[in-house]
């Protein structure tokens, strides 16, 4: 079970909700409606003491759910009595909710949520080794919904200050990345800004058109919910700001425009383009197969029983390694 918040106008309405399992796809369901103020459905009768109404047991009980204590807890929790709060604390009655759904196998992470947890885990924009993070560190995720995902969130963005929108806005949706690919504009930043803005956009419509990420939800042809807040919270709070997106990921893309590698890593780079025949980028994006076919040909157009050099191919053997390294660590 979660609590789930609806923001409708200008108040939040809040639901117990549930993630199931329906045959491969985790879903969720309403289990009650809690209006726009749960904490009517506490009562105290005096001192210390506390209990839910009777209704709330009920109707979760209706829906086969029988919650314990310490599950209402975690549900009511921001509306228990500050001192109740810290009652229970002493007593280390809070504990986290057991999962609703069968542990069994492996939950795959979406890049975009595990962009979000490495951000809001360590505060920093450089995700590089994003990839070689164990599943373990995202087990907050695990065995949830979408929409108990995006619940989740919600609840775990309320630390961000207005200033580290920017940042987070810009690493959660790759803009740093793709703003690499963008030429300075130097006719303005106002052009720049709307370069930034447009690039926005498109990483949002992207992420909004990609079923498998929300899978279990039901489909719109219009902007989920749960992405407009990020579109709220870019033109809010980043683009207010003397547009300081533009002038931070412009610092960020000039330093990565004017990095040279050192000379031996250029020598090699030249090296290995020479020996196979193309580009060193082509031979970074190259797929496995693809790139072990290559070399395949030029091993046998270097080996020495083929009239080469035994130097030149040991030179493309050990590129070829090196090479593969690198494309297991990515």
């Amino acid at each position: 079970m979660y609590l789930a918040r609806t923001n409708i106008g200008n108040q939040t309405h809040y639901n117990i909700r549930e993630t199931f399992l329906d045959g491969d796809c985790l879903k969720s369901r309403e289990l009650f409606y809690l209006g726009t103020d749960p904490s009517r459905y506490i009562i105290y009768p005096g001192g210390k003491g506390y209990y839910f109404d009777e209704v709330v047991e009920e109707t979760l009980q209706e829906h086969g759910v029988n919650p314990t204590q310490e599950e209402l807890d975690q549900i009511f929790w921001d509306f228990l009595d500050p001192e109740i709060q810290r009652v229970i604390r002493g007593f280390e009655k809070k504990t986290k909710t057991p999962l609703s759904v069968s542990d069994k196998g492996v939950q795959d992470f979406h890049l975009f949520d595990k962009r979000r947890v490495h951000f809001l885990r360590f505060g920093t924009m450089d995700q590089q080794r994003i990839h070689q993070i164990p599943d373990k560190f995202f087990r907050a995720l695990r065995n949830k919904s979408r929409d108990e995902i995006e619940q989740y969130f919600m609840g775990e963005e309320r630390i961000l200050r207005p200033r580290e929108l920017i940042r987070y806005l810009s690493v959660i949706f790759g803009l740093e990345q793709r703003l690499l690919y963008v030429q300075p504009d130097q006719t303005g930043n106002g052009l720049q800004q709307e370069k930034v803005d447009t690039l926005f956009i498109e990483s949002v419509c992207d992420l909004n058109q990609d079923d498998t990420f929300w899978a279990g939800m039901p489909r719109t042809d219009k902007l989920q919910g749960y992405l407009r807040r990020y579109v709220i919270f870019y033109f809010d709070h980043a683009v207010q700001q003397a547009a300081p997106i533009p002038r931070y990921l412009h610092e960020f893309m000039n330093r990565h425009r004017t990095y040279r590698p050192p000379k031996k890593v250029r020598l090699n780079m030249a090296e290995a383009s020479r020996l196979f025949g193309t580009t060193w980028e082509r031979l970074r994006q190259m797929d496995r197969e693809t790139f072990t076919r290559l070399y395949r040909k030029q091993a046998l157009k270097f080996h020495p029983d083929q009239g080469g050099s035994q130097k030149t191919f040991i030179k493309l053997t050990k590129l070829y390694e090196n090479l593969m390294k690198k494309k297991d660590r990515n």
